[in-house]
């Protein structure tokens, strides 16, 4: 009986969103959370609309959006959109590039290798959820238990049994393979999304085979991490 309430709690908060909180609550979030599932690696915060006056810019030339995820473990920085795009997928998910621009054929040269070896198609590239177009869109990273802005949406490393108290949590998330990036413009949607994870993420960005991608949008957190200390 405690679990079906717990249930109808959650999908009663997933129809709609919290009031926006301060950096200290997401701080205390962050630590809450990596508590409650003993995390092994930090949670990190996404902005899509950093103040960057508060942080320093990242100089790093890095092959694809995923990379600054890893990156953010060390310390709070943003990107500016150049950086961006190095990977057309995530130059399409991240909201710099429409994906009618993207499909293969359109002159884009990692497109047109993993259409080659059939990694993804026109149809799945015209499909891809995106965050809305905004070519100069600058994008904060930070880790979670430190983060020095109000995020959009966070983001972390889980296992297998991790990922399934979340998947309990929140029974309505949505499950997904490649591209793993793809996570973040469903999240800030306002869903959370259990990342199978993409080999060309996990080969760029270095994080392992057994580990899982989970985003959230950020102005849920408070009642997910909530659903996740009862659960865990």
């Amino acid at each position: 009986d405690m679990f079906c309430r717990m249930i109808v709690s959650v999908n009663s908060y997933t129809q709609g969103l919290l009031p926006s909180m301060s950096t200290e609550e997401f701080v205390n979030l962050g630590k809450r959370l990596e508590s409650a599932l003993a995390l092994s690696k930090p949670i990190v915060a996404i902005s899509f609309n950093p103040d960057v006056t508060k942080l320093s810019r990242s100089t790093d030339v890095v092959e694809s959006s995923c990379v600054f995820w890893a990156k953010a473990l060390d310390g709070a920085f943003y990107t500016t959109p150049d950086q961006h795009l190095h990977c057309s997928v995530g130059a399409v998910t991240h909201g710099y590039r429409l994906a009618k621009d993207s499909v293969p054929g359109s002159g884009l040269d990692d497109i047109n290798l993993l259409a080659k070896v059939v990694w993804i198609g026109n149809d799945d590239i015209l499909g891809l959820p995106a965050l809305p177009l905004e070519v100069q869109r600058n994008i904060g990273y930070a880790p979670l238990n430190e983060t020095p802005f109000v995020p959009d949406v966070v983001l972390m490393w889980c296992s297998s049994q991790q990922a399934a108290l979340i998947k309990e949590a929140a029974p309505d998330s949505k499950v997904t393979v490649k591209p793993t990036c793809q996570g973040l413009p469903l999240a800030n949607e306002g869903d959370v999304v259990i990342g199978l994870g993409c080999t060309a993420s996990r080969t760029r960005s270095g994080y392992s085979d057994s580990e899982i991608v989970v985003t959230v949008n950020a102005r849920r957190l408070k009642e997910f991490v909530e659903y996740i200390e009862r659960i865990a």
